[in-house]
């Protein structure tokens, strides 16, 4: 039977509440409203407004292919923890987006803005309501009344200077608390909450209380989930978290490969086709993820290799054959996928903290000419612009904690060459469209080799020595081809460039020109830990 309740006459305020549950055994209990828009952490409570402000969120004037996104990843506490002082945090970032713009990033992806338990510090990785920002974010006790409104302020703002929104969203797992009426409430709504339809088994979990999609409640809550924050809030896509735990190839009519169906038919009518759906599809297999992304119809996927393998050879001054196949980030998916391809992201310590600490921010150069000049959408953690540096460990205590952004660190040496030169690529990146393509060369490269092929290309192992080509067809129909040279040894280091065609060569990271008459630079010198980007339009 369906009880409904009709409230009048309140006056302006924010209002708490939970459900009393009566079952047919007589027993009793609280429970949360699992589809509630406001959440009062300390109790856990659901919560609705009278009063406040409201607005529609306009959508962004022209959203692009998810290979064009530089995309920004914002941990919304950490980021703001330096300057909000008494404003919301949500509020606070407004303060950063001329910083942002000036950086060159068209899309920000906040690490997950949904409510988790109990108001201590989380990443967001641990949700319980799905339809409500976590309250710390948008608490301004001055203005108890304005919290989503604030989110979508935001917003607004960010689609005027045409950033991109990207959701991050835990759909695999929930986190369903250890007491009644504490926790997610679909699995305390049940007497017996291994009755439950939402909570179970389904794929390759591991996390909290896994979301069981072999039922269709859950299927349906998911996919309503992400309908409200698309059409309601106008996000630009979504990445989602750890698909492995709700993807199975033997059942395409259910879990993540379902959902993405379902989001593509709800938004190709409304002409938002181009809404970015990424996974974090992270296998043991080095390349299952690509073969994954098309099987599921997902726009692209997180890419760990590049993450794992660049900056490594990097720190280690030493490079292998394998790392062609890493760099041609773009191969084997279908068309219109791709890649999300970081040196950076929050699962792990920053790369400057790997590399040995910001004296050694060199190390830093060689990862991130690489990242802005190969295939796919490139990712950018809050911080390493400048140089953030902290050891994260693989889990345990210590891992989910405060790591507030030294914003102090602009102000050095380091920090202003590390910015210099992440703008300067950004805005290569974003003026080429041969660097944004899927085109990559050598596409096949021999991994037994340990030296260039035939033609020039690939890698020399004892030098330590990455070329590779890249070109694509301008606006006005040319064609443009770039040659990407990469020094990842501590020493200079003189090779044969070769060059896809002859006639006049710009180095578009280090300035100069060069004629060219046999479709190549003989015995170039490329710096230690640097690189160059030749260019040539015609």
């Amino acid at each position: 039977m369906l009880y409904t309740f009709h409230i009048k006459h309140l006056p302006d305020e924010f209002y708490q509440y939970k459900y009393f549950v009566t079952y047919e055994d007589g027993t009793t209990r609280w429970c949360g409203d699992p589809c509630a828009k406001y959440v009062a952490t300390e109790q856990e409570n659901a919560a609705f407004i009278i009063g406040g402000h409201t607005t529609n969120v306009i959508p962004i004037d022209n959203r692009i292919p998810i290979h064009d996104l530089v995309i920004y990843e914002l941990m919304i506490d950490d980021f703001t923890a330096g300057f909000r002082k008494d404003m919301a945090p949500i509020d606070a970032i407004k303060k950063k987006v001329d910083y942002l713009v000036d950086l060159g990033v068209n899309a920000i992806e906040f690490m997950p803005w949904t409510a988790w338990r109990g108001g201590e510090f989380s990443w967001g990785y641990d949700p319980f309501l799905f339809f409500a920002v976590e309250n710390r974010y948008i608490e301004d006790p001055t203005n108890p009344l304005d919290r989503l409104y604030r989110l979508k302020i935001l917003f607004m703002e960010l689609h005027r200077r045409n950033i991109h929104v990207i959701m991050d969203g835990v759909f695999n797992h929930v986190d369903a608390g250890l007491n009644p009426g504490r926790g997610f409430p679909y699995h305390w709504l049940y007497l017996d909450p291994n009755d439950s339809p939402f909570t179970g088994g389904f794929a390759g979990a591991g996390y909290f209380e896994e979301f069981d999609y072999n039922n269709h409640c859950t299927q349906q809550f998911i996919f309503d989930v992400c309908k409200y924050w698309l059409d309601t809030y106008q996000v630009d896509g979504i990445r989602f978290d750890y698909t492995l735990g709700f993807y199975d190839s033997a059942k395409p009519d259910l879990g993540i490969t379902k959902l993405i169906t379902d989001l593509k038919d709800h938004l190709a009518p409304t002409g938002r086709d181009n809404v970015a759906l990424m996974l974090e599809h992270l296998t043991d297999n080095r390349y299952q993820a690509v073969e994954d992304t098309s099987q599921i119809g997902a726009s692209g996927c997180w890419y760990d290799r590049f993450l794992y393998d660049v900056p490594q050879q990097a720190i280690d001054s030493h490079i292998n054959s394998q790392l062609v196949r890493v760099l041609d980030s773009g191969r084997d998916f279908a068309a219109g996928k791709g890649a999300v391809t970081y040196i950076e992201n929050h699962d792990h310590s920053t790369l400057v903290n790997r590399a040995g600490g910001r004296d050694r921010w060199w190390k830093a150069q060689v990862p991130l000419i690489a990242l802005l000049t190969s295939p796919g959408a490139v990712l950018i953690h809050n911080g390493q612009e400048y140089g953030e540096n902290y050891w994260l460990p693989a889990s345990g205590s210590g891992r989910v904690i405060p790591r507030e952004l030294n914003w102090k660190y602009l102000d050095d040496t380091t920090g202003q060459r590390l910015l210099a030169l992440h703008q300067k690529l950004i805005q290569l990146r974003k003026s080429h469209p041969a660097l944004r393509s899927h085109n990559f060369y050598p596409r096949h490269y021999d991994e037994k080799m340990t030296e260039f092929n035939e033609q020039g290309y690939g890698v020399d192992e004892s030098k330590g020595i990455a070329i590779y080509h890249r070109w694509s067809t301008t606006e006005d129909g040319q064609l443009e081809y770039f040659i990407i040279v990469l020094n990842f040894s501590d020493y200079d280091q003189h090779v044969n460039v070769p060059l896809s065609t002859n006639g006049m060569w710009q180095d578009l990271l280090n300035g100069g020109e060069y004629l060219v008459e046999d479709y190549r630079l003989p015995h170039h010198m490329i710096n230690s830990s640097w690189g160059k980007v030749f260019y040539y339009k015609g």
